[in-house]
């Protein structure tokens, strides 16, 4: 895999199998935390991943589809001029993995095809974009505050969450505050392919809601 330094960021270049480019999954994972950053698909990439940065650089390498990007230790995530924007070949089935907290990111993946999304760490101001699933998908999450996730009209979403609950909007639907846990579904056929939101604790200020 070929990973090219530009003056602000990085370039990872599409692996050699081409032959495999619409079947074989890549994986974005931000093995240390993010903050500020902005992602998005892009269909018109020949790359496999486009990264410009501000402030602190992170380590950024590759392993066949598999893309990693960490920030040192010793710039704490709380750094605010630390910013990041992450494109993606859309011709490629992706999963996102984020270690550690997330914080103010927003995701346009409506071009994608979305296999599999999870922040296993407490996670706020976060926006998710996704587009028509092909097949039922999930997203996991921990602790959340402040999350929205836009679907496209008439696609389900299941919302599981198993602590407890403030602010959760779905759809039209409004629940005021709930406790010990909560599970629900958007309008649409269940037996559709469907996105299921698993949050693995608490969460506050939650809206899933039709892509405008």
């Amino acid at each position: 895999m070929t990973v090219k330094n530009t003056p602000d960021g990085v370039i990872i270049a599409m692996p050699e199998d081409q032959e495999q480019q619409g079947r074989s999954v890549a994986r974005l994972s931000f093995d240390n935390g993010l903050q500020h950053v902005t992602l998005r698909a892009d269909a018109d990439m020949t790359d496999l991943v486009q990264a410009d940065f501000t402030g602190p650089r992170p380590d950024v390498w590759a392993d066949g589809r598999n893309v990693h990007i960490e920030y040192p230790h010793r710039f704490p995530l709380p750094h605010r001029t630390r910013r990041a924007t992450v494109r993606i070949n859309a011709n490629v089935p992706w999963a996102l993995d984020v270690h550690g907290g997330a914080s103010h990111l927003d995701a346009d993946l409506t071009g994608a095809a979305v296999r599999s999304v999870a922040i296993h760490s407490g996670a706020a101001q976060v926006r998710l974009a996704l587009g028509r699933p092909d097949a039922s998908r999930t997203i996991r999450l921990a602790s959340v505050r402040d999350l929205v996730i836009e679907r496209p009209a008439g696609v389900p979403v299941r919302l599981e969450i198993t602590g407890g609950a403030t602010k959760v909007a779905l759809d039209d639907r409004w629940f005021g505050a709930v406790g010990g846990g909560l599970t629900d579904w958007t309008p649409g056929d269940r037996n559709a392919p469907s996105y299921s939101v698993v949050i693995a604790g608490s969460a506050a200020g939650v809206a899933i809601k039709e892509s405008t």
